[in-house]
């Protein structure tokens, strides 16, 4: 059995909550919300692909805030995959013979502790040892105080899988050693510049591909058809679905800016430009705006004539917030 000392730090999200143990388990005292922010990790995604279930899906995390911590903090990141679940399963009992914890990507719907009818190939894990003769590994995941137990049949599972929009290989990153960062109120600086400007000037290719708007366009695309939503024919579960995807599912609440706030009071400290420029309220302030559009659309979900007109003007106080504060932030 390999068992690896566990420095789990119960968190709000998933990916932020793996970057926190890693840094952690290496000596680098960060906070959860550190290194959300750090990872550039707000953003704002408006999705209408065909075929997709619910038809209209929001989200509101950036695609790849593992690689953007990485890179802010000076060590090379690139998730390891694999061909076959067998090489993965081997790969990991390696990485962790070596004494290092590893973050995994997987689909939730796999994971026992779970007991989902819902898959998400993207949730990640941290996994601290395994257990060759009863065939576990032990793991740890988000808000979950205790170590947890996935058997390798399960594990193999959750690490193959695709849901249309996300496919994982077995996707893994084990570092056995990371840097200290240096010069912390420039990589925040530049973490807090960088997060802004995607969002408004938008993702690149990404955010035009057909059926997608990312960044200040994905309001506008949002704001221009949430007034239809009523003619969906499942207007309840893309409202339910939003609410959780903006809300209830990992987001630690308002869609993750309130961690996002907590991250601008932390990096304040630092950097005193960002209390002087107002910028932690003001996000506080989005965090709480998106949370009242959450809630009207959670109750719109529950009503049996769509109406979605209070969830509209709630939107457009969301997107002008939004903007007010991207357009500061990008200033710093």
């Amino acid at each position: 059995m390999t068992q690896i000392p566990v420095s789990h730090h119960p968190g709000r999200h998933c990916a932020s909550t793996g970057l926190c143990n890693l840094v952690n388990y290496h000596g680098i005292e960060l906070s959860e919300p550190m290194c959300f922010g750090l990872g550039a990790g707000l953003g704002i995604w408006y999705i209408s692909f065909p075929g997709i279930s619910p038809s209209r899906m929001v989200h509101v995390r950036s695609l790849d805030i593992e690689s953007r911590f990485f890179y802010r903090i000076g060590h090379p990141f690139a998730w390891e995959q694999f061909k076959t679940p067998e090489e993965s399963e081997q790969v990991l009992c390696e990485r962790l013979d070596f004494g290092v914890p590893a973050i995994l990507q997987t689909d939730i719907f796999h994971l026992p502790y779970y007991d989902s009818n819902t898959h998400y190939p993207g949730h990640v894990i941290t996994v601290w040892g395994y257990d060759k003769v009863e065939k576990v590994f032990f793991v740890t995941d988000t808000e979950r105080d205790a170590v947890l137990m996935v058997p390798f049949e399960k594990m193999r599972e959750a690490r193959f899988s695709k849901d249309g929009l996300l496919n994982i290989q077995g996707n893994l990153f084990a570092p056995q050693r990371l840097p200290v960062p240096e010069c912390m109120p420039d990589i925040i600086l530049q973490a807090i510049r960088e997060n802004s400007r995607v969002i408004v000037e938008g993702y690149g290719e990404f955010s035009e591909m057909d059926g997608v708007a990312g960044g200040l366009g994905a309001f506008e695309k949002w704001e221009e058809e949430i007034r239809n939503w009523k003619d969906l024919k499942d207007w309840q579960w893309a409202a339910r679905f939003t609410y959780q995807t903006t809300e209830k599912r990992g987001t630690g609440g308002g869609a993750f800016r309130l961690m996002y706030a907590d991250f601008l009071n932390e990096a304040a400290e630092y950097v005193p430009e960002i209390s002087s420029n107002g910028l932690p309220q003001q996000m506080q302030d989005i965090g709480l705006a998106w949370r009242e559009l959450s809630m009207v659309l959670k109750n719109a979900s529950d009503q049996s004539v769509p109406d979605f007109e209070e969830a509209f003007y709630k939107l457009n106080r969301v997107k002008e917030l939004e903007a007010a504060y991207h357009r500061k932030a990008m200033t710093l």
